[in-house]
């Protein structure tokens, strides 16, 4: 595994940076899921993402994550940044979050199709809790969760 650039901060965005955020999202989402139920570009949900964390360093956002509640409801790394511990960075600080606000566990959907991302998760403790259609698309989810520490 390739190590994290040294120059990367896990960070909130800063204002100036809200649309490099959903331009993030749009691409992962577009060259992951595009063409699974429909051509890119894909529906993203208008997030209020000035309270996501991106993975940032001078020239670019590499990676972001996005919880609410006890859910992460976004997690994704620009192609380029993936396999360098950005994504694993990510992970840690949205549990970090969800058990900061009392949660003692988290929980995710991913497309049960993408084994990257299932893979992933399993290697950071994560595990599956059942298989379920989306509520919207052709396609079967996965739900994770794990157990936080407190």
């Amino acid at each position: 595994m390739a190590k994290v650039p040294a120059s990367v901060e896990i960070r909130r965005p800063r204002i100036d940076e809200l649309q490099a955020v959903r331009h993030l999202v749009q691409t992962v989402v577009d060259e992951t899921y595009g063409g699974l139920w429909t051509e890119p570009p894909l529906a993203i949900a208008e997030e209020d993402w000035s309270k996501a964390w991106v993975a940032a360093s001078a020239r670019v956002i590499a990676g972001m994550v996005l919880t609410q509640n006890a859910w992460i409801d976004d997690l994704w790394v620009l192609k380029d940044y993936r396999n360098a511990g950005i994504g694993r960075l990510l992970l840690a600080k949205a549990e970090r979050e969800i058990a900061g606000r009392g949660h003692a566990s988290a929980v995710l959907r991913v497309v049960s199709s993408n084994r990257n991302a299932i893979r992933f998760y399993v290697r950071w403790g994560w595990s599956a809790q059942r298989a379920f259609p989306h509520e919207k698309f052709p396609i079967e989810m996965t739900e994770m969760g794990k157990i936080l520490r407190p």
